[in-house]
């Protein structure tokens, strides 16, 4: 488990308007300072991010 700084979304599966909003839902692929991450939770349910390096 690490911490990681967020810098953008890349993709988002679920609206191709959220990467230009950076909104981050389940299924998005966000750029951190340790790589690409692939959003495994529901940030607006829970109000932590979780994800696996790509």
């Amino acid at each position: 488990h690490k911490m990681a700084k967020i810098k953008t979304i890349l993709e988002n599966p679920a609206n191709r308007h959220y990467v230009r909003r950076n909104i981050i839902t389940k299924g998005s692929v966000i750029d951190t300072d340790l790589g690409k991450a692939r959003v495994t939770n529901k940030p607006g349910q829970e109000g932590a991010i979780n994800a696996i390096l790509i």
